[in-house]
């Protein structure tokens, strides 16, 4: 029951970085607008920049789901790697990049994605962390 439950919680976190690039690039997209700087140059504003990294970080979080689900023994490395990228993505839209701070911005919602999506890996990568037998999932 364990194997299969590993195996269903890596699936959920390919399920999570796929829905927040398909947030980021479709349905939830950031902010188009440009910011005007004093000089009159326009530059994308910091919304643009969160979901680039976004987009960076959901990629490595799906291949390395893939890679952990079609690992025939030893997969927990990919769970750290998976665990440290959730914690990224979540600084990312928090602190790091962060976006808009209007509420009224439609990047409001690619951050909620991003969250989301950042707390479903994180939590899955911990579970299976701490539960099955010497990281196995038998092929």
């Amino acid at each position: 029951m364990k194997t299969t439950m590993n195996k269903v919680m890596i699936a959920l976190q390919a399920l999570a970085a796929a829905a927040l690039l398909g947030a980021v690039k479709i349905w939830a997209p950031v902010c188009g607008k440009m910011l005007e700087l004093v000089s009159g140059k326009e530059v994308p504003m910091k919304c643009h920049w969160a979901g680039q990294a976004a987009i960076a970080v959901s990629i490595i979080i799906l291949v390395t789901a893939v890679m952990a689900l079609l690992a025939k023994k030893e997969y927990k490395g990919f769970m750290i790697v998976n665990a440290v990228a959730a914690a990224m993505l979540f600084l990312i839209f928090t602190s790091l990049i962060g976006v808009c701070a209007s509420a009224e911005m439609r990047c409001q919602a690619t951050k909620l994605w991003g969250i989301g999506a950042a707390a479903i890996v994180f939590a899955t990568a911990l579970i299976n962390l701490i539960s099955g037998k010497e990281g196995q999932v038998p092929g």
